[in-house]
């Protein structure tokens, strides 16, 4: 049916999504909390009241295209940014980067959408500009018969504003025959790369060897915060020993950075943010005249001060960054094109299958393959007990309200009383309970959109792959032993290739393909690196592992006992750090030796 892709390039700043931006308008102290929570992480806060902001000018609202127009076509670019009030670097900086979206992808109408609510009220209120949030983006885009969705988020980072973004259009998924999400701006070490390139050669002519280059991010306590010392190591790496890194709230801080100045012998700093949008930040906390703004700190330590109220989105290569992810992310989406993907892989004996009586009593993690992408199933606990065997399904969505075991046609037909409604769990997740007669044949399953309100037909296999042996009864172990297994279990010392997928967590992340395996004296290690830099350790069977790299994507060295190797690994991409369980699945089928030891 369709397909949903999650390509995972876009950022707006360094720790959060910087969009610089403010809303200066005055805000109640019962909500001012959840408030400044999401403006820390976008990085676009703000602490003038309405009325002190109309004493300064923010430039033309009527210059703006809000991009809220009707007649989109089949083919939408929906662009997601956090937001500001600030009518010119709106324009500069956001407008800007809609506008080389539209000019890179003439076949997509590009869309406006913004995240936070309290910007989009202010600038209602004061100029009179509608802007969409995003369910109203997605729902015009549902009524103007929009059939392909790419979602390019303007945002500096993966955070926690990016991932509700996620969850949102994962709503809506259904809804549409493709969509895929965008990366942020900082997702590779590429991306820090041309980000480095880009405010380098806008600010070339400072590099007289007397003047300090000092950018401003906003700043966060989570870990998240590491993009600015990871940027200020690969800024220094590249050569650039008079450029220097610091945060409004958080390290390293202001007094660090002038800390940092006095170790050389610089006579000048210019000042410029580190934000996709140079707001209320760029503007008084950095170029204003109170006595602790950067430009007053600095200009008390002695030094001439400039500073340049520019956002990273008024810079065409970085702009031009945005754009390459945002291709990278409609051909992944085309190169998976299609209503839905081949029907999942089982046994040609499909009547067979392992059946629950093959099966010890227990509770198993084990892998679900779905015939849609738009049914995407992030983790599956089977439990067999006494005879039967039941599967909680956990979702990577909300878009689906009940399930029937059957197909669409006889779903129809059935009386609610028999509909199995999702319940939710902890975490916020939709979960389905269902009873599977057997693993690895096929098992139809037809799911209710909430959306479009109608049934859809659903394949499913619920994969004996990765069980353990002492899983399945004496009786039946080794002839039901599966083979993948058999061939895992056959491996000899040697370093091999094999292709692997990840599976788990929100569908975005993915691990290196072919990856290694070395075997020695019985003992098999993979060698697992993924799709980010950002994960700092895994557990595996309860034991801990370090990456064993120090620059690049997250790589590390783990046993593997088996063809599907379950692991629970900790990012750090998010506000705080957050263990995903994922499970990687090898293909036996596609294994090379390499070496021998």
């Amino acid at each position: 049916m369709k397909k949903i892709t999650q390509a995972w390039l876009c950022v707006l700043t360094l720790a959060g999504l910087l969009a610089g931006c403010a809303w200066p308008v005055a805000v109640s102290p019962a909500a001012a909390g959840s408030v400044n929570e999401e403006a820390t992480e976008a990085g676009e806060t703000g602490d003038a009241s309405e009325e002190d902001e109309e004493n300064y000018e923010t430039g033309d609202a009527a210059l703006d295209d809000p991009l809220n127009g009707d007649d989109i076509g089949e083919n939408e670019l929906l662009v997601v940014s956090f937001g500001t009030s600030y009518n010119d670097s709106r324009r500069l900086t956001i407008g800007a980067i809609e506008k080389d979206l539209s000019k890179a992808f003439p076949d997509y109408s590009v869309r406006r959408a913004f995240t936070s609510q309290i910007i989009i009220d202010h600038v209602k209120k004061r100029d009179g500009e509608v802007i969409d949030n995003v369910s109203e983006a997605l729902n015009r885009a549902i009524d103007n018969g929009v059939r392909n969705l790419v979602v390019q988020p303007t945002h500096l980072m993966h955070g926690y504003e990016y991932n509700d973004l996620v969850d949102e259009v994962d709503d809506y998924a259904d809804a549409f025959d493709s969509i895929v999400i965008s990366e942020p701006l900082l997702n590779t070490d590429e991306d820090y790369n041309k980000v480095i390139a880009a405010i380098t050669k806008a600010t070339a002519e400072y590099d007289d060897g007397k003047t300090a280059v000092c950018f401003m991010g906003h700043g966060t306590e989570a870990s998240s915060n590491s993009v600015y010392a990871k940027m200020q190591d690969m800024i220094k790496a590249a050569g650039y020993d008079n450029y220097y890194i610091g945060t409004v709230e958080a390290t390293p801080s202001l007094e660090d950075v002038v800390e940092f100045l006095k170790e050389g012998s610089y006579e000048k700093a210019v000042l410029e943010p580190l934000m996709v949008v140079a707001g209320d930040h760029a503007n008084n906390d950095m170029a204003g005249d109170e006595d602790d703004s950067w430009k007053s700190m600095f200009e008390a330590a002695g030094y001439e001060t400039e500073c340049i109220i520019r956002g990273l989105g008024e810079l065409e290569d970085v702009r031009a960054i945005y754009a390459e992810h945002c291709r990278e992310a409609i051909e992944k989406a085309k190169a998976s094109d299609g209503d839905d993907k081949a029907a999942p892989a089982f046994k040609e004996n499909g009547e067979g299958g392992l059946t629950r009586k093959e099966l010890k009593d227990g509770v198993y993690s084990i892998s679900v393959d779905s015939s849609s992408s738009m049914f995407r199933i992030t983790d599956c606990e089977l439990n067999v007990e006494n005879g039967e065997m039941t599967a909680l399904l956990t979702m990577g969505g909300h878009g689906y309200l009940f399930v029937y075991p059957g197909t669409a046609e006889e779903a129809e037909k059935a009386s609610e009383s028999e509909y199995i409604p999702f319940e939710e769990n902890e975490k916020g997740e939709h979960t389905f309970t269902v009873k599977p007669e057997a693993l690895d044949v096929p098992f139809e399953l037809a799911a209710f959109s909430k959306n479009k309100q109608q049934w859809y037909d659903r394949t499913l296999v619920f994969e004996s792959a990765g069980l353990l042996e002492d899983a399945f009864t004496g009786e039946n172990a080794k002839e039901d032993e599966d083979e993948d297994l058999k061939a895992f279990k056959a491996l000899e010392d040697g370093i091999y290739s094999v292709k692997a997928e990840l599976s788990g967590g929100s569908g975005r992340a993915s691990v290196e393909s072919p990856l290694t395996l070395t075997v020695k004296g019985g003992e098999v290690t993979a060698r697992v690196v993924f799709s980010s830099p950002n994960y700092d350790y895994a557990l595996v069977e309860g034991e801990r592992y370090l990456p064993v790299n120090t620059g690049g994507n997250s790589a590390f060295e783990i046993p593997a006992k088996a063809p599907v190797i379950e692991l629970t690994a900790d990012t750090t991409a998010m506000s705080r750090p957050h263990e995903i369980e994922y499970s990687i699945i090898l293909d036996m089928k596609t294994i090379e030796k390499q070496s021998q030891r």
